[in-house]
């Protein structure tokens, strides 16, 4: 009799013993969804956090990437070309399809720089990125991507958005001149 009184009184704290944890485990999952609720609020109050998570979305995919531009006002369009161009390009001819601007220049070796604009909320941009590796480029504040070509037969392409409006670069040209090539337009 008193080996079942032992057990019944140990059945018993353990049972009381389990309920504490049980109850703690509650408090601290609490806690934590309330801190992650307050700190997601505070992020996304502050306007270059809510940007950053709203306004360009990557979604990098083993053979594609997407980039994906947010809204954007929809008079703010204006029609931009680089003033600084690496040595030897001209620019050849300038196509409109619907709200996109294709600029294409060209060197003396029928080397082309396109340089691409439509307004950000025309949608995204789809690249095939088994041949690229992607580059995350501060420049003056703004973010670019560069997808950089991982061999010579291919081209990179540096992506951007400024203004209501994505920019998309595409050639053979070094990174910095990808970079010197932002920074001029204008």
């Amino acid at each position: 009799m008193d080996e079942r009184i032992k057990r019944l009184i140990k059945h018993s704290f353990s049972k009381k013993k389990r309920n504490r944890i049980i109850k703690k485990a509650g408090k601290i999952a609490a806690s934590v969804a309330i801190t992650i609720a307050v700190l997601s609020t505070a992020l996304l109050s502050v306007e270059a956090t809510r940007n950053a998570i709203f306004n360009i979305f990557i979604n990098w995919k083993e053979t594609s990437a997407e980039i994906k531009f947010g809204d954007a006002d929809e008079n703010t369009y204006s029609i931009y070309k680089p003033t600084y161009l690496p040595s030897g390009y001209a620019e050849e001819s300038t196509n409109k399809l619907g709200d996109m601007y294709t600029i294409i220049y060209k060197n003396d070796y029928d080397d082309t720089i396109l340089f691409d604009q439509f307004p950000a909320d025309d949608g995204g941009i789809n690249l095939d990125n088994e041949t690229l590796g992607l580059v995350k480029i501060n420049i003056s504040g703004n973010t670019a991507y560069l997808f950089e070509a991982t061999s010579s037969d291919d081209k990179s392409v540096m992506i951007w958005e400024y203004n209501g409006m994505a920019f998309q670069i595409t050639g053979n040209i070094s990174k910095d001149e990808f970079i010197q090539t932002y920074k001029c337009i204008k």
